[in-house]
Formats: structure tokens, sequence, C-alpha cells
């Protein structure tokens, strides 16, 4: 589900709409979501925030309905400056700095790859060598080494 073309490192957006913007953009680019997935990646954002904030850094699980996504993925993005984003559970603001974008074709295996991912999450070492990660071949092998899809 991940792969060097859909991580991005080291970017810099304005804001989390800046950010859904330009990464919906290049996704649809490249074929992975339909051209409805960029207001429905805003919309459920609002309506079901997906902020963590974890002992390391906050992370962002932005993800929309199955029928907004063509090809199943996962894009990483490292952002240079942390963004706000609400949090999954209350109304906090979290501090962002690593984003999972789920691109999940069968709505039954969201819940699984959102699980996996959130236990991923609590392993502070495995968050902090994303964060360190310099290049998207150091990152994806990180993520490899820690996922066994």
């Amino acid at each position: 589900m991940f792969s060097e073309e859909l991580i991005y490192i080291n970017e810099s957006y304005l804001s989390q709409e800046n950010l859904f913007d330009q990464i919906s953009k290049d996704l649809l680019e490249k074929g992975y979501v339909h051209d409805t997935y960029q207001e429905a990646l805003k919309q459920r954002e609002i309506n079901y925030p997906t902020a963590l904030q974890t002992e390391v850094c906050g992370i962002a699980i932005p993800h929309t309905e199955a029928d907004h996504i063509k090809k199943q993925a996962i894009a990483v993005v490292k952002l240079e400056n942390p963004i706000l984003f609400k949090e999954m559970v209350g109304d906090a603001d979290v501090p962002v700095k690593l984003l999972f974008f789920l691109l999940v074709k069968e709505k039954e295996s969201q819940v699984q790859v959102l699980s996996n991912l959130m236990s991923l999450f609590s392993n502070n070492h495995f968050v902090n060598v994303l964060l360190e990660s310099e290049s998207e071949s150091q990152m994806l092998e990180t993520i490899s080494n820690e996922i066994k899809e």
C-alpha cells in the first residue's frame, strides 16, 4: 500500500486546506482518486477529525469513503512545519507533523488498516525514525520494516 511516489518529505503548506488541496491534486493526477475526493476529504475532516497526539508528535489520518478512491494506497506526508488539526477524540487542537492519507477501496478493510496504523503510532522509535527520515526511500524502508502487508 506504500510507495515512494506517495511519500512527501519536508513539505510546507500554509494551512490544512492548502495541504488537502495540493495532496488531492497530486493523487488525482496520479490516478489514485476520483475528482470528488478533495471535497469529500475536507468534509470528512470537519465532521470526523483525524488527529492523534502521540508521545512524539501529532499524527493525522485523513480519509474518505471508499467510493472516492480509484487505487488503494497510503500517502505519507512529513511536514516541515506542523499544521493544526482537531483531535480525533475531544476538541483539542493538535500540531500535526506526520500524515497518513488512507486510500482504501474496500470499506471493510478500512477499520483494519486504521487499527494497524494506530498500533504503529504507539511505537515511539518508529515515529522518531520517520521524523528523522531525509528521503522517500528511507521513509519507505522504515515503514516496510514495520508493516507486513
